[in-house]
Order: C-alpha cells, then structure tokens, then sequence
C-alpha cells in the first residue's frame, strides 16, 4: 500500500453491506430532491396553463381607451403585449346572465382560449359575423345552425356616462358555434364574438372606445408601470382592471385600485410555503443520510482506534474517513440525478395518458407531453442544494465518532463505548411481553440513534403530509371558486320571496345553507326624499337600501369585522356604507359622497353607526349579475330592512347543497318554486363547478404522480435506515443467538422496535405536518388560523409507519449474525 490514503477504497470494498446501504441512502435522498426540483417547473408550467385557460393569458386591461391612448400604450416598449377589442354592447338572456358582444381586433380573441373551442363552423372573419357558444344560442331560442342569420337586439353604454346609451337591433351572419363556456357564469356576463369591422358600421368613428388587455414586459415593475402609463394617459382608476385569476397564477402581486388593496394570492405566504416544503425535503433527505452513515461510523469506532494504535495520526483518520464519504457521495449524487431527472419525467409523461389534452390548451396528448418537456428543466440551485446538503449531512455524520477517536486513547477507541442506563427505579415488575421490553431497552441504550432515527421518519412523514397540502396552492380556479356565493341563484325581482318561502328553501333536506338579498333603489328627488336620508346625494348619485340575511352577511363582512361588530351589526345596530363611484368629466374626477367607518347616517330618521365602508367595485351588492348602479349603498341586516323601507320581501336567494345531496331532486323542487311564484327564475352552476374541477382534476392527478413516487422514496429510505440499524448489529445479534434467543423472540423484538419507531414518528410528523399545512394554507387565505386537520393526508403518512417495521429478511441476517460472532468472519 503506497499511501495510507488507499486505505478508504480498501475499506469500502472490504465492508461491502455497510458501503451499499450508505451508497442507497445517497441515491435514495438525491433523486427526491432532484425529483421535487425537476416538478416545480412542470408543475407552476400546469397551474400557469389552467389560469390561461380560465381567464386567459393577460395581466389586465385599460378599459375605454381613445384611439390616441390606444395608440400610446401600444407603442410603449414596457408592455410586451397588447390586445384590442370593442366593446359592441350586451343582450339581457335572463335575470342572471347577459351576452357581451366584442369586436377583436387582429385576432386578439386568441389570448382567450376558453370560449374559442369551436363545435361548428369558423370564428367571424368579416363586419357583421357573430359566433356564438351553445348555452348562449339556447337562451336566445335560436334553433339554426352556422351560416345561418341571427337578429339581436343590444344596448350600448359607455363608462362615466360620457355618451347616452343606445339600443339597436341588426342582423348578424352566424359562422360558428363555440363550445359552452360555463365558467363565465361566475361573472354573468358570456362572451360573443364579433367580427372585425363590424363598430364601425354600427357605431360612428367619435362613439368607438377600445379595450386593450395588456402584458408587462417586466413582471416585477407590472404595478409601477400600469399605475404611469394610466397617470400620463388620465385612464380613471375604474378603469384598469386586473386578471387576478392569471396574476395569481404566476405569483405577481398587485394593488387592485377597484378594491382598495393587495389582491391575489399574498406572494409572501407563497414564498414562506415554498421555501418551507423545500426545506423539509431538503432536511428529510439529509437526514436520512446522517443516520446511516452515523450508524455505520460508530460501528467502526474500533477499527478508528486500531489505525491510532500503530500510529496513525489524527489527521490522517480525518482524511480516510472523508476520502470513503466523498468517494460514496461522488458515485451516489450523480447516479440520484440522473435517477430524479428521467424518473420524475417518465412520472408525467405516464399520468398524461389519463389527463385531457385541451383543457391546457394543446390539441392531442403529444403536444401535452411536449409541454411538460419544455418545462423540465431542473432547477439548478435546488439541485445544489440537494448535492450540498447531502455531503454535508454525511460529514456532519462522521465528525462525532472521528473526533471521538482522535482524542481520546487507542486503548479505549478499541474497547468501545459503554453504554450506561440508569435504573430510578428498582422495584421488582413482571415483564409481560419480553420482546416490547426489551425493544425499549434497545431504545433507550441508544438514545442519540433512536431520536435521529425518529427524526428522520419524523420528516419523512411530514414531507408527504406538507406536500399533498402545496397542492392545494396549484389550483388557479380556486380563486374563481371564491367569486360567488351558492350553487343556485333564485330571482324574483317583482313579487319577490317571503320569509316562509327562505325558511323553506333552508329546511330543504338538500340544503345546507342559503344567503338573501333585498335591494331597494330610490333613483329619482321624491323615492330618495321619501326615505329621509340625513345626507345629501350629489348629482348622478342614488340611493340604495340592502338588506342581507345572517349567511349572506357573513360572506360579505369576511374578515372586516370583529365577531361583536358583527353581532351588532345583524341586530340593527349599525350598517355597512358601499360608497359611489366617482365620475371623471372630461378628465376630472367630479364631487361624490364620500363614508368612512365611524361615521353615522340617517335613513328615515334611525341613526345607524357605519362600521364598515367599501369603495371602488369592492363590496357592490346587486341582484344577481346585474352590475353596480351608482350610488350610496346602506346595507343593513334583514331584521330592520323592513322597517326603513316598508319592504319584506327578499329578491335573490342563493342556496348551498350538501355534499350528499341530489341535484336532480333539488333541480325539481326549483322548478316547483318556480311555477309558483311567476316571475322566479333560477340558475346552478352544477356545470360551472364541474368545469373548474376538470381543469384542477387534470394537474392534481400528476401532482399525486409526484406525492405518490416521493412516498415510494421516502418508504425505502426508511426500509434503508432500519436495515442498517440492524445490519451494524450484527455481534449483538449473535451474542444473543449463541445464549438461546428464538428466532420467533428475535423477530419480535425488531418488529416490536420498528412499531416504536412508527408509532412516535407517525404522532410527531402528524403535528409538524399539521403545521406545515397551516402555513400552506395561510399561503392560500393571506392568514395563519387553524385549518381542519388533513385526515387523509396523516392516514398516508402512517404508512410509514408500517415501512419502519423492519421487512428485511432477518431470518438471513441472524444466520449472519452468528456466523460473525462465531469468530469465521
């Protein structure tokens, strides 16, 4: 042996179990990181198609923009993509849903692929063509087909009342049917789309205002260069509108200047999320690399104590033991990268076969596959990190027993450490189970492996929990989910509902909720002077009285009110003020009443104390989709509507089902309702629900690949960590032979030590787990508070539990054990 240094490979191939079982758990631990590192991308690329797909791919619009302003936002380099369109007016279907004619210009429907799928025919190419989705042509009573003519009557309003409305009925040339797209429900408001050229002819050249939908070159600057360009261009505030359903989806923060605040999912929370699951898979893995190779190290504590015995030096022991680490490292990191990069690839590749190729926007499944190929790449400082951390987990794991070696004597390195227990208490028991008891002993002799043991499974089972909670966080329909409230919408704006009719609706076997609504407009001098408003409206203002039942003024307050605030509030002891909009003439912002919580007003004489006020579009209340009159919004609790404007009854109900509940019945009961108060109609968003769940269905499956091959992972390299806890053993193991130990009562006490470690793994990753998740979901509610306990997310991590059961063949193992211990090694 030329160099002691020789040494390391000598002994890696000499100790040839230990040496692999350390070699598996590098591999093991670097293909999970590798793996979540390689899906970030594929993941985000996923929830970043569904909002495209939802909402289409823009970060906001200028709305009613001057060809001049048009033209000077389109030049500004800033923005790296901008879509015009023409807003050509709407067409009432029913009390809860209009038709929005749009006239896109340069192809600029193309950012909306949502209402774009054709059925039949082509989209419009020429002034006059229309095409329509099916549910729309359904409510308009049309039976033809594509090619055929349509007459539609609409009305055109302008913003700001700059020009009068218009009504006008014209003839268009259908020349396509376009699939339904049920998730504009949400908004009431479905699309139709116009062909190019068509303004202009309806419209003269002084009337025709542009939208234009827009997208930031810089995401970071989107906020800073939205709010100059509508400064130096004097777009109103109102004006700008934001997609939040896409912004949230790629993690840009923005201020909402229609609802007074930061809107969208809080990026801070995101970020915290983020870095949290990283990090425990990150540790998990590093832990599992720690107590193998501490495991393996203090088994050779003897052999240390040898080398310093015939003259080894203290530095040259630290120089073997780090040659065999970097050795083990070196060939185990890679070959785990290499494993982590096609693995997690073949991972989705597998489960798009069962996914649906549109709904992320690509016409067959090669296309989808493509994409997750494009999106693959792996995260470079994340795979750093996972090779950093993995060697410096296994030096981390070595500098405890080497540095016991190198200080104290050769004599005593040899002899091995003695393990003390100290008995407190001496009193004569019966040992009822031999092999717990001594299971327990074994534990307790080791203490310093037995907690890195549970620690390891500890993060074992939390990583799994943490990671079935991120999903959640990919889902960008969730924030469309949010927009409404019920899965019906029942409307009766003549007769209206009574009270027996709500407490009947509520006591529905079917239902588990229902919100009411009562809206009073008062629009001209004498209704508004019948009410005795202690203020006075300022001109174009109206006023409004709202009454909301207990469930719908839950919903509305979220989180602006304390609990007392609220119960005085729901006993007519206050009220919520929904400021008007303030009108811009000619570029100036016109005067407009203005009220702030803390403030009192007067309806008909009764003071109410206002403890809430909302301004812009936030906090609007309306009958159905109908939009925000302009005016001054009082809303009050149901129990003293009645009493300031003589009024009871209710014009929307909005009913939640059960889980269990049949839709076919409650549909039936609806109907019933609706045949007996004429004028009722109803709308369910059974087909809105269903559409936003296909479009998560899709990335939640490939999410579960990924959770379900991490587990797999997570499941060997604790099947790895009780091997070699057993493996290093040996001797004692043959020790215990040789005196008369059944194989029955050897069995049982390492299945009676891997229950141990199970079972107080599975109850401490079940609380750190848990908290994980509430720090996930605060990433998705911009709140920490204390989220339902995730029952089948610890039932699957309890599988570990049954993973650190010790499968291995311990039969083989005991054969091993004592033929070590009979001196033929």
């Amino acid at each position: 042996m030329k160099s002691y240094r020789t040494l390391a490979w000598r002994e890696l191939c000499a100790q040839k179990v230990t040496s692999i079982l350390i070699l598996i758990a590098v591999v093991l631990s670097t293909v999970i990181t590798t793996v979540i590192g390689q899906s970030i991308g594929i993941l985000n690329a996923m929830k970043e198609q569904q909002a495209d797909a939802l909402a289409g791919k823009k970060y906001g619009s200028f709305v009613q923009l001057a060809e001049e302003q048009l033209a000077e936002v389109k030049s500004d380099s800033r923005f790296s993509y901008v879509g015009a369109a023409i807003d050509l007016g709407t067409i009432q279907l029913n009390s809860q849903l209009k038709l929005s004619l749009v006239e896109y210009l340069n192809h600029s429907y193309e950012m909306y692929p949502a209402f774009t799928e054709l059925l039949e025919g082509r989209l419009p190419e020429h002034p006059m063509e229309i095409a329509l989705s099916e549910d729309v042509l359904r409510f308009l009573g049309f039976q033809g087909k594509s090619g055929d003519r349509i007459s539609l009557t609409a009305s055109k309003s302008w913003r700001h009342g700059i020009l009068p409305a218009v009504d006008y009925t014209e003839e268009f040339t259908l020349t396509g049917i376009t699939k339904s797209n049920y998730v504009a429900y949400t908004y009431g408001m479905l699309p139709g789309i116009v062909g190019e050229g068509t303004a202009s002819r309806l419209f003269p050249s002084e009337q025709i205002y542009y939208v234009a939908d827009f997208c930031t070159a810089d995401k970071k600057t989107m906020q800073s260069t939205v709010e100059d360009v509508a400064e130096n261009l004097q777009i109103p505030e109102l004006d700008v509108t934001y997609n939040i359903v896409y912004l949230s989806a790629v993690g840009i923060p923005y201020e909402n200047p229609e609802g007074g605040g930061e809107d969208g999912m809080d990026v801070s929370f995101l970020r915290i999320a983020g870095i949290m699951v990283g990090g425990l898979v990150l540790l998990a893995s590093g832990l599992v690399i720690y107590n193998v190779l501490k495991i393996s190290v203090s088994k050779r504590m003897k052999e240390y104590g040898v080398l310093r015995a015939i003259g080894g030096g203290k530095d040259q022991l630290w120089v073997i033991v780090f040659l065999q680490i970097l050795l083990l490292c070196a060939a185990g990191i890679p070959v785990g990268i290499l494993a982590g990069y096609f693995s997690a690839e073949s991972i989705f590749s597998m489960a798009t076969s069962f996914v649906s190729p549109e709904l992320f926007m690509v016409n067959d499944t090669a296309g989808l596959k493509e994409l997750i190929r494009e999106n693959s790449a792996g995260k470079p400082l994340f795979l750093a990190a996972s090779a950093f951390l993995t060697v410096f987990f296994a030096f981390a794991a070595a500098v405890p027993a080497v540095r016991y070696a190198g200080k104290v004597a050769p004599t005593v390195a040899m002899s091995g450490g003695n393990t003390k227990i100290r008995r407190r208490n001496r009193r004569t028991k019966r040992i009822k189970n031999f092999a717990a008891y001594y299971a327990r002993l074994n534990l307790r002799r080791s203490p310093g492996r037995t907690a890195i043991t549970i620690l390891s499974l500890v993060m074992s089972i939390s990583v799994f929990i943490a990671l079935q909670s991120f999903t959640s966080l990919l889902n960008a329909a969730s924030l469309m989910e949010e927009m409404r409230l019920g899965d019906y919408s029942i409307i009766n704006e003549t007769a209206g509902f009574t009270e027996k009719d709500l407490d009947e609706l509520s006591q529905n076997d079917a239902v588990e909720s229902v919100a009411a609504i009562q809206f009073s407009l008062y629009d001209t001098e004498e209704l508004v002077a019948g009410m005795s408003p202690g203020f006075e409206l300022k001109p174009g203002e109206t006023l409004q009285v709202v009454g909301f039942n207990e469930m719908y003024m839950d919903a509305y307050t979220e989180g602006k009110l304390s609990e007392e605030e609220f119960q005085r509030l729901m006993a007519g002891e206050g009220c919520v003020i929904k400021n008007p909009f303030p009108v811009v003439y000619e570029g100036e912002e016109l005067e407009h009443s203005e009220f702030a919580a803390g403030d009192t007003v007067s309806i008909k004489g009764r003071e109410l104390p206002v403890m809430a006020a909302f301004d812009g579009t936030d906090g609007f209340a309306g009958i159905g989709n109908q939009g925000f009159t302009n005016g001054v919004q009082v809303i009050v609790s149901d129990r003293i509507y009645s009493e300031l404007t003589g009024k009871s009854e209710y014009q929307e109900m909005l009913p939640t089902l059960k889980e269990t509940a049949d839709r076919n019945l409650f549909d039936r009961t609806v109907e019933e309702l609706c045949r007996e108060i004429p004028g009722t109609t109803y709308l369910s968003y059974e087909d809105t629900d269903r559409q936003l769940e296909e479009s998560y269905e899709q990335i939640r499956l490939l999410a579960w690949g990924l959770i379900l091959f991490v587990g797999l992972i997570g499941l060997l390299n604790i099947v790895n960590t009780v091997y070699t806890n057993i493996h290093t053993r040996v001797t004692e193991i043959g020790m215990q032979r040789a005196i008369g130990m059944s194989h029955g009562a050897l069995y049982q006490t390492f299945l009676w030590e891997g229950a141990y470690y199970g079972i107080i793994a599975a109850v401490i990753g079940g609380v750190t787990g848990y908290i994980c998740t509430i720090f996930v979901e605060a990433a998705r509610t911009d709140t920490i508070q204390l989220v339902s306990i995730p029952v089948v997310s610890l039932a699957g991590g309890g599988r570990n539990v049954c993973a650190c059961l010790p499968d291995c063949n311990v039969h083989t193992i005991e054969a091993d054990c004592e033929y070590e211990y009979c001196g033929f090694d």
